[in-house]
């Protein structure tokens, strides 16, 4: 194992030792393994076992506490307590550690002795370096340090308020001999960024040199701060909140936002996008801020922390942002009311981008953090929304012209869902009367594979999608081939509307329907049962349907089960005769069993069979459905799509010399070739085929070529009398139906990985109930890369009678077994010390641990 294994094998180990340790152990573990649990406490990705915690919490050592302040997993509430311990090296940790609350740094800023040497040496002087990065010397602004306060606002201050700039000095004058305070402040005033290039602190730095020529320097100051904004009562907590923001804090305000010292902030630097979206979140935020607020950060991650937004504040020209994310995160959250918002919010188009973006994926298809309104598959409209704006269209009825004329004005309309309905309505009527009617401008077809609609027609499809049924029969025929594909691709028709369409336009319409992989099941169901040859071949290439299907489709049957034949399409044997083999051979072998002769020879054309029971299964299909002559055609064939013509016969010679001989008996023929089919098919011959080499090819190929399921009590069988071979067990264990035996037997013999990830077939056994935790502990080694199962709990779901003793229950037993005292510290510590290297199992690592320990 390379450093990083051992380090993972040792950390997991130990967690495992808190865990199987009885409580009274546990705590003595952090004395014995002190080394180990320093080094499991730096690990981030995992937080450690309560036990441990509890443990290096109890133990009072200060090493192990400073790294466990430092640790990403430490609650703050335990954080706030090892802060009150006024310990410097822990405080230290906690004060530099990323993530850890604000007020855990004020616990031990408060907890800080500064006539302690240690907090001096540990903390202060390591403040003062230079090295400490801004966002974490904020906390220090209200150190008891007069020396690091002064560091801090050197460095801060750029993003300090100026009054805080004169409170800082103030804490550090008065910490100081009253001879040296003059001198200090003159030196303070000359260390303060003023330049042009940025929010230079002219003011406090004016203000400091006053008051050092002042008589009363103290007194000066506090008359002084208010003339740079402080409110007369200095409010600390919300000083530091307000310098938490232009850092990326979240902390909610302490009390009652001054609004007027952040106007004054955001005049003298502007806030951050995200700054404003937690200002926003507060109540009496003032609308400039607000707006600011979502016209900044709508389009940023931390937009879904946006608070209440008035709807008259996020409208345009106050808020020119995007107005649609506006309304997506307002509607979506209920500030607004849907009724209101089709009354008010223009443009039209933004309102109705929202709706679409507000109608919900479909379950299954890809769902990012943010959707931007681009993600084709939608759902219905919610249920809050969903009469609204059926009550919309109302006025728009079942006439197709009017609901053209929507289509035509929403890219350009300025006003809102309302007005813009009825604008439709008189415009459609107004070209009637003139005798021109609306009619769709430029239409498109459609596109195979469909592509995702985009602009203005996601706007016509939101509000059709949410129209009743009746409305959508009459309109949609009357639309564009492109938008009858996108409104049956992409939205929620009922399967009565897509019946109708089907009908009204004929196989055009179905065809543009099948044309994306990714539509829901009952849309595809929909699809196969109008059993139309081109239909199919669509399906067959752009829909997302199952083997059991390409087989149905290729052997011509219907979905209802009856006799009759589905014709196949030209388009079909095309597709395969041009089907990569190395990506879709599943597509090509779904032919197998056709008896269509096309398909056949497009299938050979383009992928071998490797096995005889492959190819006596397309000779008997052919037989079946055509007689001999199909097979006998089959052996003169010299052509085969994607094949040189002068290449060799795609059957081997032992091939023709069985389908000849069956063919010189036309009457007994097609059974000798199932006698032949059943003899290759039988555990023995199966077991033989998969034992010649190439155990992964070979069984691939049984389970594509065959037509039957392993010979799994064979395999065993066999497996008992003379062991397998590694390579064909280790590709017999990948599969998810490989039975307790094999998987057990592949244990004993084969070291596991010591990433588990390589392995995944251990954790789906265990969770299936096909592996149980005792095989894992008894037989496999090494002992290292069993230790993460040590205290795996019994996955949920598995059946009572499959799951087995728990892992604990397990390991314990053992434990018990061979004198493992899970008591004594010592027998830990060994164990641990030889686990890394150890190559055995996890009981002799027990045994060879009692050994030791005598």
């Amino acid at each position: 194992m390379n450093e990083y294994e051992t380090s993972a094998v040792s950390r997991i180990a130990l967690y495992a030792a808190y865990r199987l340790a009885p409580e009274e152990t546990a705590a003595k573990l952090p004395e014995r393994l002190k080394t180990e649990t320093l080094r499991a406490l730096d690990a981030t990705y995992e937080p450690p076992p309560r036990a441990l915690s509890e443990a290096v919490l109890a133990s009072g050592d200060r090493d192990l506490l400073a790294r466990y302040a430092a640790n990403d997993h430490l609650d703050e509430d335990v954080a706030r307590e090892l802060a009150r311990r006024g310990d410097p090296v822990v405080g230290y940790a906690l004060l530099t550690t990323r993530g850890r609350d604000d007020r855990t740094r004020a616990a031990v800023w408060a907890s800080a002795d500064p006539a302690d040497p240690a907090w001096r040496t540990e903390v202060a002087d390591r403040f003062i370096d230079g090295q400490m990065p801004e966002d974490l010397l904020r906390s220090a602004l209200w150190a008891p340090f007069p020396e690091v306060v002064r560091n801090a606002v050197c460095r801060l201050a750029p993003y300090l308020p100026p009054w805080l700039v004169v409170d800082c000095a103030l804490r550090i004058l008065t910490a100081l001999d009253p001879a040296a305070g003059r001198d200090e402040l003159v030196s303070l005033a000359g260390d303060l960024p003023e330049s042009d290039d940025g929010p230079g602190h002219y003011g406090p730095s004016t203000a400091l040199r006053a008051a050092a020529e002042a008589a009363d320097p103290v007194s000066a100051l506090r008359d002084l701060r208010t003339d740079l904004g402080g409110r007369p009562q200095p409010r600390p907590d919300h000083d530091a909140w307000l310098v938490g923001l232009r850092f990326g804090a979240k902390n909610g305000a302490p009390g009652d936002v001054d609004w007027d010292t952040v106007r004054a902030e955001e005049a003298r630097d502007p806030y951050s996008a995200r700054a404003k979206i937690e200002l926003a979140r507060h109540p009496g935020c003032p609308p400039e801020i607000m707006a600011a607020a979502v016209r900044d950060g709508i389009h940023t991650s931390g937009a879904c922390r946006l608070g209440p937004v008035p709807l008259s504040a996020a409208l345009p020209p106050e808020t020119p942002g995007d107005l649609a994310a506006l309304l997506v995160h307002g509607i979506g959250a209920g500030w607004y009311a849907i009724d209101h918002v089709l009354d008010i919010a223009a443009p039209a188009g933004e309102v109705l981008h929202a709706l679409h973006r507000l109608s919900p994926r479909r379950a299954g298809t890809d769902t990012d953090a943010v959707d931007a309104g681009s993600g084709p598959y939608r759902g219905p409209l919610p249920p809050a929304l969903a009469p609204a704006v059926s009550r919309l269209v109302a006025p728009l009825g079942d006439d197709p012209e009017a609901w053209v004329c929507l289509y035509k004005l929403v890219a350009r309309f300025r006003g809102t869902c309302r007005e813009l309905v009825a604008a439709a309505v008189e415009q459609a009527s107004a070209q009637r009367a003139t005798g021109s009617p609306a009619t769709w401008t430029k239409p498109l077809e459609a596109k195979f594979p469909a592509e995702a609609p985009e602009g203005g027609r996601t706007r016509l499809y939101v509000l059709l999608a949410a129209a009743p049924e009746p409305v959508q029969r009459a309109v949609i025929p009357a639309l564009d081939p492109r938008a009858i594909q996108h409104l049956t691709v992409y939205y929620p028709l009922s399967a009565a509307v897509r019946a109708h369409l089907y009908t009204v336009g004929g196989t055009p319409v179905a065809l543009a329907n099948a044309a994306h992989w990714e539509m829901p099941a009952d849309v595809v169901h929909g699809l196969l049962d109008l059993d139309d040859p081109e239909v199919n071949a669509h399906l067959y290439d752009f829909g997302a349907i199952a083997q059991e299907e390409r087989v149905r489709i290729c052997a011509g049957r219907p979905r209802d089960g009856s006799d009759r034949v589905v014709a196949i399409s030209p388009a079909l044997v095309d597709l395969l005769a041009r089907t990569s083999p190395a990506t879709r051979r599943n597509w090509l072998l779904a032919a197998l069993d056709s008896g269509d002769p096309a398909l056949v020879r497009a299938m050979l054309g383009r992928t071998r069979l490797h096995t005889d029971a492959g190819r006596i299964r397309a000779a008997i299909g052919l037989w079946r459905r055509h007689g001999p002559d199909a097979v006998a055609a089959l052996l003169i064939e010299t052509e085969f799509p994607g094949r040189r013509p002068a290449a060799k016969h795609p059957f081997p010679p032992a091939t023709h010399t069985l389908l000849r001989r069956a063919q010189a008996s036309p009457e007994t023929g097609q059974a000798l070739l199932r006698d032949a089919l059943a003899a290759a098919r039988t555990p023995d011959a199966v077991t033989r085929y998969l034992l010649r080499g190439g155990a992964a090819e070979r069984l691939e190929h049984v389970e594509a070529e065959y037509g039957i399921d392993l010979p799994w009590d064979h395999l065993v069988a066999v497996d008992r009398e003379t062991p397998l071979p590694p390579r064909l067990l280790e590709a017999l264990v990948e599969r998810a139906d490989c039975p307790r035996p094999l998987l057990a037997a592949f244990l004993s013999r084969t070291p596991l990985p010591s990433r588990m990830l390589d392995v995944e077939w251990v954790n789906a056994a265990l969770d299936d109930g096909r592996l149980h935790t005792e095989d894992l502990i008894r037989v496999g080694t090494p002992a290292s890369s069993v230790v993460p199962f040590l205290t795996r709990p019994i996955a949920a779901g598995t059946p009572a009678a499959d799951a087995g003793p728990s892992a604990r229950t397990q390991v314990l037993a053992i434990m018990a077994d061979l004198g493992f005292d899970r008591a004594d510290p010592e027998h830990w510590a060994v164990a641990l010390h030889l686990l890394p290297e150890f190559t055995a199992t996890v009981p002799e690592l027990l045994s060879v641990t009692v050994s030791i320990t005598g």
